[in-house]
């Protein structure tokens, strides 16, 4: 009982409870009321708790800007030097780029990440996102300007100019980009950032545990995610339509979401069965791979091999 409650979203929750209004006597009534009362004033309290004052954000973001300027216009930029590594064998050389970043651009793109965190934790979701915004799209230039590809984000990272959780800073990029957003443009503008290599390792629900504020509208962003997700094609969109499904309906969700999409989405059969492989089903297993072989289109291939002996 207490796993599915925990699993239940605010709009669910709050419906169980109006519904058992009817079912408590008035003592009870007022118990329930005192407690909601409780959590309403401690919510109030937080929302007043104001870390850092807006003058001092709008001074760091003056000089955040200032460096971002700095970094689009290659006034700041990383020295390369690029050459052939023999170490194996002449036949299997590299070409080896070692970075320096003797202008301190590392330095910066940290103190951008981690005041953007600070931004998060105080609730200037605003300020956030423009900085996340940025990073992800930031290019940072190389002396060889004609000879040597600009440097993300990721790149940096790799290098280690900068030293950072990427993953991490990923999804408070879309926590923070979910808070600005009106609740209609949401998925849309999440999906976005998808095509991005960091983003494709998230599981979409961790989203809503990396803030300090509970996400509103959670019931509508579910089902636009859901139903954009069914119109994209590709292994990512499975990957996260199934997650998204599996977290929302179940196992029979996903069957259900399997036949709806099988022409778009013909590997949520597998996910399926691999669900319930895991709970040792193998009855249920052998009804969807009939299912799916009397479905999917005959020009589609999808293999079985592996789950359960089953081909």
């Amino acid at each position: 009982m207490e796993q599915k409650i925990k699993a239940l979203s605010k709009e669910k929750l709050q419906d169980i409870i109006l519904n058992m209004m009817g079912l408590l006597s008035k003592e009870q009534c007022e118990k329930l009321e005192v407690m909601i009362e409780t959590c309403t004033t401690e919510k109030d309290k937080i929302r007043l708790t104001e870390r850092m004052s807006q003058e001092f954000v709008d001074e760091k973001m003056e000089l955040l800007r200032k460096w971002m300027n700095q970094i689009d216009e290659g006034e700041l930029y990383l020295d390369v030097d690029e050459y052939e590594d023999y170490s194996d064998s002449y036949w299997d050389r590299d070409w080896i780029i070692d970075y320096y970043d003797n202008q301190g651009i590392g330095d910066k793109v940290e103190f951008m990440i981690r005041f953007a965190q600070d931004c998060v934790d105080d609730r200037k979701y605003q300020e956030a996102n423009d900085i996340y915004e940025w990073l992800w799209e930031m290019s940072v230039s190389t002396d060889l300007e004609y000879e040597c590809d600009p440097v993300d984000l990721e790149l940096l990272s790799e290098n280690k100019i900068i030293h950072t959780d990427l993953e991490q800073l990923a999804l408070l990029t879309l926590y923070a980009d979910y808070q600005v957003q009106e609740p209609e443009n949401r998925a849309e503008d999440i999906y976005l950032y998808f095509s991005i290599y960091t983003f494709r390792k998230l599981h979409i629900e961790d989203m809503f545990c990396v803030g300090r504020e509970e996400l509103d509208g959670t019931e509508q962003f579910w089902e636009d995610w859901i139903a954009l997700l069914q119109t994209k094609s590709g292994e990512e969109e499975s990957r996260l339509l199934q997650e998204a499904v599996l977290y929302q309906e179940g196992i029979d969700g996903l069957v259900k979401m399997a036949d709806k999409n099988c022409d778009v989405h013909p590997s949520l059969y597998l996910s399926a069965m691999q669900e319930y492989n895991k709970k040792h089903e193998y009855f249920q297993i052998e009804k969807i791979g009939d299912r799916a072989i009397e479905k999917i289109d005959s020009k589609l291939k999808i293999r079985y091999s592996g789950i359960c002996g089953v081909s």
